[in-house]
């Protein structure tokens, strides 16, 4: 396949990603909103994907046309369209629709998925298939717009869209861990097409640099000055001019840089020691967040959640840090670091590695993960370990 076929085949894939996604994050809600009429029932059963018969009250006339076309069964809801269906389910029985199925093509595979993973009536998780190909695509801010993507089902998310406009603002097109099309200027268009970015240059371009208040500022003059530089240099300016400009971007630069490394230290090492042993398990399926201090599970704000990724591995998202390979009775207060991220996470984790978190209350928990098990596409439950630090200072 040529680098042009390549690149259309991504162009597409990412235009019909958009088209299922950021054009209506709140389908669960709508099929839930249009499906409580159930009607005059008629017996029957409809088979899944996997072949298995999905038992239930049967089928209903809905619109009283004389052809069933809604299947009612227990925890979930099949509706007939265009010759297959859309399968709907309520995976943690609260009466609310939080996954939809929907079989695109009429073949009989339901090869896109709409999941509320944290039951809150969005859709935060997507899965589709396209000429064979998995993608799927998280949202992470709550918006119910996707912000991370996966197009080719390799587990590597390799587009980005930065400010939730609904718009891949970055794309790695060779799915070598580094973006390779960028669209700085938020227009739409990736500026490698445009010949290059093509941003007014940044005020103030006398005088020293101050750093902005806020992170979307600091983003916005860190892109500015880039794009100056590139752009005296694209003019052939005089050598004294781009040094200047390359000052200033160095600033912006590292201006930008201090949010994303934010961190707290501590003038003292941490005291006390870590106590007894608990053991947990988190579940996407419920229980996807757990407060250490009290040992609550459930799905509201926590220290620590289970992501719902549609990868292999486990991931989890908290403040929380990766002191190594150890057991977890051997850990001490001398383990836990200086510095922290001032903001939480997403990442991998491993079994048999040690992890410490600052929770939210200022405490802090050293945890271990003992199992993991994926149940489904995206739905993962690992059982944890972990000891509260007592008494530290």
């Amino acid at each position: 396949m040529g680098k042009l076929t390549t690149l259309l085949v991504i162009l597409l894939i990412l235009g019909g990603l958009y088209y299922l996604y950021a054009k209506n994050p709140d389908v669960i809600k709508n099929v839930t909103d249009n499906t409580r009429n159930i009607g005059k029932e008629i017996s029957g059963q409809l088979s899944n994907d996997n072949g298995a018969s999905l038992k239930g009250s049967g089928w209903s006339d809905t619109d009283n046309d004389g052809s069933a076309d809604i299947y009612v069964g227990t925890g979930f809801i099949a509706i007939s369209v265009n010759e297959s269906y859309v399968i709907t389910k309520d995976r943690n029985n609260d009466g609310r629709i939080d996954a939809m199925y929907i079989d695109t093509t009429g073949d009989g595979n339901f090869d896109t998925a709409y999941l509320d993973e944290d039951y809150n009536g969005k859709t935060d998780t997507w899965f589709t298939t396209f000429n064979g190909i998995k993608s799927y695509a998280w949202d992470l801010s709550g918006d119910g717009i996707p912000d991370v993507y996966d197009t080719n089902g390799d587990g590597k998310i390799d587009a980005w869209d930065l400010n939730s406009d609904g718009i891949i603002d970055e794309k790695d097109v060779d799915y070598d861990g580094t973006s390779d099309l960028h669209d700085y200027d938020f227009d739409g268009i990736f500026d490698e097409f445009e010949g290059g970015p093509n941003i007014v240059p940044p005020e103030n371009t006398t005088g020293g640099f101050t750093c902005p208040s806020t992170q979307e500022e600091a983003y916005r003059l860190f892109v500015q000055a880039y794009n100056n530089v590139t752009s005296l240099q694209q003019a052939n300016a005089e050598q004294e001019r781009i040094k200047e400009a390359y000052a200033k971007y160095l600033e912006a630069k590292a201006c930008h840089d201090s949010f994303l490394n934010q961190s707290t230290a501590t003038s003292t090492m941490v005291k006390g020691s870590f106590g007894e042993v608990h053991e947990a398990v988190l579940s996407t399926r419920d229980r996807m967040v757990i407060n250490f201090s009290t040992g609550e599970l459930g799905n509201e704000e926590g220290d620590l959640m289970i992501e719902p990724w549609c990868v292999d591995y486990p991931a989890l998202l908290g403040n929380f840090i990766d002191v190594g390979k150890k057991n977890l009775e051997d850990v001490t207060s001398s383990d836990i670091p200086l510095s922290w991220s001032s903001s939480e996470n997403s990442q991998q984790v491993e079994v048999g590695h040690v992890y410490i978190s600052l929770n939210r209350d200022g405490s802090y928990t050293a945890f271990v993960i003992v199992s993991h098990e994926k149940i489904s596409d995206c739905d993962h439950t690992v059982v944890i370990r972990y000891r509260n630090l007592e008494d530290g200072s």
